[in-house]
């Protein structure tokens, strides 16, 4: 019966060469037997591979197809045929074409993000760099994704700065990388009070602050100084059910005590909030904890 079934899902692949290959005909395959193989020249020879959402990519890990599949699907759009980059600024660093072309392919932000943290390459973003990105729509979660990949930063020629006296009871301030642009991260839920009350708004990281803007009205920012972290960290909750909820946490010296976690964070969403923490640990390093486990 096994050995039927198998090969009724590799006749598939004759069946579908002519049109798009769809996720639920490669979870079909899958669950009928098909070997890997199989399945990769499925994927090889149909005409068209329908482009992986967020959905899609927790659809196929959830039905358990082998990860050489889905990165197999995941090629077909990854990187079109090498065609020129659009006309305008050119980036210090040429890889970053690449990044453009994924976007422009209709990647999602999160497998965007997944194929930079699988390529294990290092980043140093420019300034300049950063402009040839913002001019190529590419969002901000992936720019706090190359900038968090652990290169030092390449230089940046800063305007003289205005000392301002700072009281003896002030903080002392930490060793901070000034980055050149500041980071935005949205929409993402602050969680508030012994409640846990949930805020859904936008965060900002400057050098200086970190800045807190409700949805309901944009006009009233909270601000705490980036002087006066104490600790940051990621804590990973395992629930009973569905994916582990990640949230960033701040302890600040003026008693702050701020959770943060994606908007969707319930769905098992956390990109924003670890993009978030290695924008935080690429700048202040001294701060930051190790990554609490799942608990």
């Amino acid at each position: 019966m096994r050995a039927i079934l198998i090969a009724v899902a590799l006749s598939l692949a004759v069946a579908v060469s002519a049109e798009e290959l769809t996720v639920p005909e490669v979870i079909a395959a899958h669950r009928a037997g098909a070997p890997v193989e199989g399945i990769l020249r499925l994927v090889r020879e149909a005409s068209s591979v329908a482009v992986l959402a967020a959905s899609d990519l927790e659809r196929l890990h959830a039905a358990g197809v082998p990860e050489a599949v889905i990165e197999a699907m995941a090629a077909r759009h990854a990187l079109p045929s090498p065609t020129p980059t659009p006309t305008g600024s050119k980036p210090d660093d040429a890889r970053l074409e690449d990044v453009v072309r994924l976007e422009k392919a209709g990647l999602s932000e999160k497998l965007v993000c997944e194929q930079i943290r699988r390529s294990g390459l290092l980043y140093a973003l420019s300034a300049n760099d950063i402009v040839f990105l913002k001019e190529h729509n590419v969002p901000e979660i992936v720019i706090a994704m190359l900038i968090g990949t652990g290169a030092p930063p390449t230089p940046t020629p800063m305007s003289p700065a205005v000392l301002e006296p700072v009281s003896a009871a002030a903080p002392t301030p930490l060793p901070t990388v000034t980055p050149a642009v500041a980071l935005v991260f949205e929409p993402l839920v602050q969680m508030t009070g012994a409640f846990r009350k949930a805020q859904t708004g936008r965060l900002v990281l400057t050098a200086e602050n970190l800045e807190w803007s409700d949805v309901r009205d944009p006009t009233r920012v909270g601000r705490i100084p980036t002087s006066s972290f104490k600790a940051v960290w990621l804590s990973t909750t395992q629930r009973n059910q569905g994916s582990p909820l990640v949230e960033l946490r701040v302890r600040s010296a003026g008693g702050d005590d701020l959770t943060f976690r994606d908007v969707d964070g319930l769905d098992g969403i956390g990109s924003r909030v670890e993009a978030l923490y290695r924008a935080i640990r690429e700048r202040f390093p001294q701060v930051v904890l190790p990554e609490k486990p799942a608990r």
